[in-house]
This record gives structure tokens, C-alpha cells and sequence, in this order.
């Protein structure tokens, strides 16, 4: 267990008053840090790591709590930050080490927390340490009751590329796994599988061909697909080449999946047999290396390739709870799954604080039930024609009356068709419908669509919209929690964006808990 020194020295007080107004960060963590780093909290993070018998002693998991917050105020990789602990004078403050000649810490010990965090789930206590800390101090409450709800978007790590790349890629990293446990040379068993262009590191100078015309994507596409089904068919005859191993088949998993769902049989056959399709699949997989990177679309016009981070803002204490990480084509309510995450660690919300796209989760129906008021703008309903909202809808008797008076059964979830008898001798058929004589309009009806009758009740008072009139200063507390990390992923991985996020959010929440200590010390 690491005992940080508690008393500042007088050369840390002088460095603290100069950094006072510049990366208040390490003033925190410096003062702080015996009560951030309490017995109960470094438990679990040393529980993790063992000595083996003839290695070197472990590194304090306080300390590496420390240099794993730090890289994170300051935008810098591991490297990077290890190099600062003997140069910059700040933070060997905080890390126990002024005047030291040799760093701390290394590289790899930081890299190996940072697993062990992830595969505990021991970054979310990480999170929720600050919190706990607040909560002590009287001015986060143990159980908030009020909650926001909102998910932004996040480009990933690398770049995004094309079919024929992906699959050139691909195929050289299985004829390397093969290679190494045959023994032989990468272009030995590139000229035995008669493969040309997988090898290469440049695809375009293996294929010399002239870019400007217009089918020289399409044959070094179909050039790329025959090289992939000569290679399996030369990974099927040896007797001599063991079992696929792990990373050999994630590989090859990986060269069916970029076939399967970039292209489609060709009806005019040739090389390949294959042509590219014209839809995009829904699930594409875009890079070779991080698998859940995926297409998103924020709007309509504007699209991302990454990632979506859900986060949960507690809105008396303007600090994140819960932060979380979903690919990008899935759609907005899954962010929904991080509050019912966090409801099931205990804490108890009572009003939620919801966006649009969020509100189609069926979760949202469930809690409004036991007493979780939600705080959102019902699904608007557009169009030149009489919409749903002048209809008069009796969920307790499962009807809907049109305005023309004419009442039909409703089931949630289905539309509810009115006779063509009465739409076509109703007065208002030019104002509801433009549809020709004969079937009746159907009314459209969601599944939650109770739920939906209580929104829309809520904005024709005054107290209703006054509610939603709080939503910019949701919004302006979210973006300044975005504005840490950035809107760039740095790692690959969705696991390793989750760690990242609840990183950052775990920095930003140090400076509330301080300012809810010294609230505390004034008052006294």
C-alpha cells in the first residue's frame, strides 16, 4: 500500500502557487491525493498484480493510479508521460519523486495497469472514486436524483480504407502468422502460394495500374479477391502445416469478413467471381486492426467512422456518473443500456433528462412506471397533411378518434386504418389525406405511444416547458465533459475507448470534489 506524504513541503508550495492558475490538475492531485488514494480504493487495484519469484518488485497501484489520471490532463502517451516525471517539475510532485534522477514508473508498467484496469472492470471504480469523494464532502449526494442523458459522437483511431486495401492487408498479416511457425521466409511461401500483390506492402506498386481509368478499381479489387481464394486453397493440401492457431484464425475470419460484406457474386463471373455491392453493409467493418470501429450518422448530413460515448451526467452535481462506449451504427437509444447499468449499481434516479433519439428505448416506458420522471420533447409528427397529434387518443379503452369524429381500436405498435365509408364522405379527407377514394387513412400508432400522450399533455403547460427550457445548460455541462478527451479516439478497440473516457471523466470530477472540500471548509 503506498502512504503518500500528506504536508507540502515549502518548494512545493512555491511550484503550487505559480501552477495554481495553469493545470490546476496537479495542485489537486497534490493536495488531494491521501484522501483520493484511501486504503479502500487501493485494495482492489493491487489485489490485481503479483511479484513472480526472480522479477523486479511491483509498482504501487496508488502510483500508477496517479500516472494513469495525469496522461490524461495533459494529452500525452505513455512515453511521453514517463519522460515528463524527471522533466517537468510538476509531475514528480505528484507522483512522490522530486529530484529523482530515473522515472518512477515505465512504459510497460502503465500499459499493463491499464489492462488489468480493463479486464477487472476496475475502471469504473476509477470513475466513481471522485464521486465517492464528493460525497464525503456533503456536496454530491450518495444518491442523485437527477440525471442527463446524452451521447456524442467520436471519430476513431486510423484511417478508413477501401475493400482492396483491407483485403491486401489482411492477407499479408496470415502469410506472416504461417511463415513463422514453418520456418520460412515471408517470400518463399508468398512465390509457393502464387500470390503477387498480398505480399507487398504498397498494393499500388504491386499492381501498376493506371488509376485515372475508370474500371482499374474494380480489377484491383477482383485481383485482390483471387489472391485471397488462392490462398485458402493453399492452406487446405499441406499435412505439414499445423493447426490454425488464435491470431491465425481471427485473420482469416477476418478476410471472409471484409469479402462477405463488401462485395457479392459478379453475374458475368471473371476474376474474382465477385463485384462490389452497392448498398453498405450495415455492420461494415472498416479497418483491419480495430474491429468495432463502424459507420455512424449523427444526422442526416452529417456522418463519423468510430464510435458513439454515452455518458450520464448527474445534474446537481454537474459530474459524470457512468461513460461508456458503443460503435457508431448503432442507434441513439442503446445509450440508454449505460443508465441501466448505473440503476443497477444502486443508484437511484428520479428524474432523467432525455435527447430525441434516446427516448425509443423500451427501458424509458419501464421506469416511468415505478416513478422515474423523464424529462424529454415528445416525437414530432410533421407533414402538409392533419397529423396524429389532433387526434384524441383513450389508452385506457384502446381507441383513437380522428378529427373527423370517427373512432377505430387501437393496438400500440400497429396502425389503425379508419373505414373508407367514413374517410370518404368526411368533410376533412382534403385536409388529412391525399391518398385517392377508396381506403381509409391509417393512424399511425407507436408502441409507446401512452408514454407519448404524457409528453405531449406536459407541453401545454407553462411548468412543462419551462422544464424543457433547461436542456442548453444540459447540453453546455456535456460539452464541457467532451471538451477533455476530445472528439478523437487514441486507442483502438471499444474496451480501450471505455477505459479512455471513464479516464478522462474521472480527471474532470477531481476539480468538483476539491471545490465541495473547500465549500466544506468555509462553511466551518
Amino acid at each position: 500500500m503506498w502512504p503518500p506524504p500528506i504536508a507540502l513541503t515549502p518548494e512545493e508550495q512555491k511550484m503550487a502557487a505559480r501552477t495554481r492558475q495553469a493545470r490546476k490538475c496537479f495542485v489537486f492531485v497534490r493536495a488531494r491525493r491521501h484522501e483520493l488514494l484511501a486504503a479502500t480504493f487501493q485494495a482492489p487495484l493491487a489485489a490485481t498484480s503479483s511479484a513472480e519469484p526472480g522479477s523486479k518488485e511491483p509498482v504501487e497501484a496508488g502510483m500508477l493510479a496517479l500516472a494513469t489520471l495525469l496522461p490524461a490532463s495533459c494529452h500525452v502517451g505513455d512515453r511521453e508521460a514517463v519522460a515528463l516525471t524527471v522533466l517537468d517539475k510538476r509531475w514528480p510532485r505528484g507522483l512522490d519523486c522530486l529530484g529523482a534522477e530515473q522515472p518512477p514508473v515505465s512504459q510497460s508498467p502503465l500499459c499493463n495497469f491499464r489492462m488489468r484496469l480493463m479486464a477487472h472492470t476496475l475502471d469504473q471504480t476509477l470513475l466513481a472514486r471522485p464521486v465517492a469523494w464528493a460525497e464525503q464532502t456533503g456536496g454530491c449526494g450518495a444518491r442523485p436524483r437527477r440525471a442527463a442523458l446524452a451521447s456524442t459522437p467520436l471519430c476513431g483511431a486510423g484511417r478508413v480504407e477501401a475493400t482492396w486495401h483491407l483485403l491486401g492487408h489482411a492477407l499479408r498479416k496470415a502469410v506472416g502468422l504461417v511463415a513463422q511457425p514453418l520456418g520460412t521466409a515471408t517470400d518463399v511461401l508468398l512465390e509457393a502460394a502464387g500470390l503477387t500483390v498480398g505480399g507487398h506492402r504498397s498494393r499500388k506498386a504491386a499492381l501498376d495500374l493506371n488509376g485515372g481509368e475508370p474500371r482499374a478499381k474494380e480489377q484491383a479489387r477482383r485481383l485482390g479477391l483471387a489472391e485471397v481464394e488462392r490462398w485458402k486453397r493453399w492452406l487446405e493440401p499441406p499435412p505439414s502445416l499445423p493447426a490454425p492457431q488464435a491470431p491465425l484464425r481471427a485473420v482469416l475470419a477476418t478476410l471472409v469478413q471484409i469479402g462477405e460484406q463488401d462485395t457479392e457474386p459478379a453475374p458475368e463471373g471473371g476474376p474474382g467471381g465477385r463485384r462490389l455491392k452497392k448498398q453498405v453493409a450495415p455492420e461494415r467493418r472498416m479497418a483491419r486492426e480495430d474491429k468495432d470501429r463502424r459507420h455512424g450518422r449523427k444526422r442526416s448530413a452529417k456522418t463519423f467512422n468510430g464510435f458513439t460515448e454515452p455518458c450520464v451526467l448527474a445534474l446537481d452535481s454537474r459530474v459524470p456518473r457512468a461513460v461508456g462506449g458503443r460503435p457508431a451504427h448503432e442507434p441513439a437509444y442503446a445509450a440508454v443500456e449505460v443508465v441501466a447499468a448505473a440503476r443497477e449499481r444502486g443508484q437511484g434516479w428520479r428524474q432523467l433528462d432525455l435527447a430525441l433519439g434516446d427516448m425509443a428505448r423500451p427501458r424509458i416506458v419501464q421506469w416511468a412506471e415505478p416513478g422515474v420522471y423523464s424529462m424529454a420533447r415528445p416525437w414530432p409528427c410533421g407533414g402538409p397533411c392533419v397529423t396524429t397529434h389532433a387526434c384524441r387518443f383513450t389508452c385506457a379503452h384502446g381507441t383513437v378518434t380522428c378529427p373527423g369524429g370517427q373512432t377505430v381500436p387501437m393496438i400500440p405498435g400497429r396502425a389503425a386504418p379508419c373505414p373508407a365509408s367514413a374517410c370518404d364522405a368526411c368533410l376533412q379527407r382534403t385536409q388529412c389525406t391525399t391518398a385517392k377514394r377508396g381506403p381509409g387513412r391509417p393512424l399511425t400508432i407507436r408502441e409507446d405511444e401512452p408514454f407519448q400522450q404524457k409528453r405531449r399533455a406536459k407541453l401545454q403547460t407553462k411548468r412543462g416547458r419551462a422544464s424543457l427550457r433547461q436542456r442548453p445548460a444540459v447540453e453546455h455541462a456535456m460539452s464541457h465533459h467532451g471538451a477533455h478527451p476530445g472528439r478523437r479516439a487514441r486507442d483502438q478497440g471499444l474496451r480501450q475507448k471505455q477505459c479512455d473516457g471513464r479516464r478522462h471523466a474521472a480527471l474532470s470530477n477531481l476539480p468538483v470534489a476539491a471545490y465541495y472540500e473547500e465549500q466544506r471548509q468555509l462553511a466551518s
